[in-house]
């Protein structure tokens, strides 16, 4: 649910845990002052004052209006103090505090400032910002989590100390952002590395409270302005993942895997949450994505400790995609499928396994229309036109509106739902492979490439490469090369 849509049950859950902070603040630290503009006038005074940056960040936070906003005049007051923290000496006796006070003040802003209509991109100053935070949260020395008892760990530092709490929860919202604007920039090594810790601490900040009269706390993030949940974390890795090779520390990324998992095991996350992206055809849990992940990482790791050069690391891959294929997917109809077309879809597969969609789906539609044409020498004629469109746009053409294709295609020595096959089913996947190729060609680079629509033609991708294959569902070339096998043993 997204929290800035102000629906009742949201609004009602940020107030209550507004309030539980200011109530522990009154408890515990004897601070009843909440008002944004007192709390900066508290700070003006003593850049240390813990309590007026933790009322200052809750209030805003988890204010009435979700994304929150602020004046200008306050945006210059905090930016001041920002940079009077900075400025301090590290040996400072009081460097904890002042470190606590800017990391606070700068999640203030980034909630105001990040939110989904106005991307980070587009907000140069911010990555600023965050990088100060970044600091800041190091010298901030958060509280260590209880590694055996995750979930009761974030419970129990709610209660007793929110100042460690809200130090982690405003640490993870600032890694979170950082290694989004990282991934963007091309920053993978550093992209993960920041991930890597944001889990943590987005996690361990998911309390389930024990009252029934306080809903479970699940902290917002602002760049979607919805509540954290695996699949952020997910989508970054996804981002890495196509970039492998800037990656050097395998093992460091295996390991953050194995964590995610761990803490999916403890319930720190929804584990049966299915993966919306990229594995949706798949029905892929989170549990089970961390597992595949964890995997991937050791392959990882394996190819670059590899003593071979590049070159041959990358013909190494080849032939064991190729043998993958054949194992799995063709058996003995592989070696009757021809080298030209056995080079293309194991480019295909690469790309695949480095999650570059786009590319696979272009490699696809290459295999399809040369295995089409080669089986059916009567679709050959679709090559020679020159009318603009792709060839397998006209293969689906012909088949489906031509009468002299259709009746040759009934005229098959085939069985008959092989023709009704490739009269329906086949048309349908052609113009998929068509239609996704097309978007991945041209409209992605429009603005918006990270849309809803984007993530539509991704899993669109995901399931042309399932049916291209088989995985869940009877494989189109497979069944191909079978009809092919059928033909030539009739003629």
């Amino acid at each position: 649910m997204a929290l800035s849509n102000d629906s009742p049950s949201s609004y009602l859950e940020r107030i209550q845990w507004r309030e539980n902070a200011f109530q522990w603040l009154r408890e515990n630290r004897q601070y009843d002052d909440f008002n944004l503009d007192r709390c900066l006038e508290k700070l003006d005074e003593n850049p240390a004052n813990l309590e007026a940056a933790l009322a200052a960040f809750w209030g805003v936070y988890l204010g009435d209006d979700l994304p929150p906003t602020i004046e200008d005049l306050q945006h210059e007051r905090i930016r001041k103090l920002l940079d009077y923290g900075s400025k301090r000496s590290p040996c400072s006796a009081d460097i904890r505090d002042l470190a606590f006070v800017r990391l606070h003040l700068a999640g203030l802003l980034t909630v105001c400032l990040i939110r989904p209509d106005w991307p980070i991109a587009e907000s140069p100053s911010v990555v600023h910002i965050l990088e100060k935070a970044k600091e800041a949260y190091e010298l901030a020395d958060p509280p260590s989590m209880d590694i055996d008892d995750p979930p009761g760990w974030g419970n129990k530092l709610l209660k007793e100390d929110l100042l460690g709490f809200s130090t982690i929860l405003v640490g993870g919202i600032i890694s979170v952002e950082l290694a989004l604007r990282r991934a963007e920039q091309g920053k993978y090594e550093e992209a993960i590395q920041l991930i890597n810790g944001a889990a943590w601490d987005m996690c361990a900040t998911n309390v389930e409270y024990e009252s029934d009269q306080l809903a479970n706390f699940v902290p917002y993030l602002p760049h979607s302005g919805r509540k954290f949940d695996i699949q952020d974390v997910i989508d970054i890795f996804e981002e890495v993942k196509t970039h492998a090779r800037n990656i050097n520390d395998w093992e460091d990324v295996k390991t953050f895997c194995d964590v995610l998992r761990y803490l999916g095991f403890f319930n720190l996350y929804d584990p049966n949450m299915q993966v919306i992206r990229p594995f949706i055809a798949e029905g892929l849990s989170a549990f089970e994505y961390w597992g595949r992940a964890a995997t991937f990482a050791e392959e990882q790791m394996r190819i670059v400790a590899s003593p071979l050069p590049i070159l041959t690391r990358d013909a190494v891959e080849r032939t064991e995609i190729k043998e993958r294929l054949r194992r799995d997917f063709f058996g003995d109809l592989w070696e009757e499928i021809d080298k030209k077309t056995q080079d293309i879809l194991v480019d295909a597969e690469i790309e695949w396994a480095h999650s570059r969609l786009d590319n696979m789906v272009k490699e696809i539609r290459q295999v399809v229309e040369i295995m089409l044409v080669n089986i059916f020498p009567f679709l050959e004629y679709t090559i020679r036109q020159s009318d603009g469109h792709l060839i397998i746009w006209r293969i689906r053409e012909a088949i489906e509106k031509n009468p002299e294709i259709r009746a040759t295609i009934d005229g098959l020595k085939i069985v008959n739902h092989d023709k009704i096959w490739i009269k329906d089913e086949l048309i349908k996947f052609l113009r998929e492979v068509n239609h996704v190729r097309n978007y991945f060609e041209k409209d992605q680079y429009l603005p918006g490439k990270k849309s809803d629509k984007y993530q539509e033609m991704k899993e669109k991708a995901i399931s042309i490469h399932n049916k291209l294959l088989g995985i869940g569902c009877e494989g189109v070339l497979p069944r191909l090369m079978r009809i092919k096998k059928t033909i030539s043993s009739k003629s």
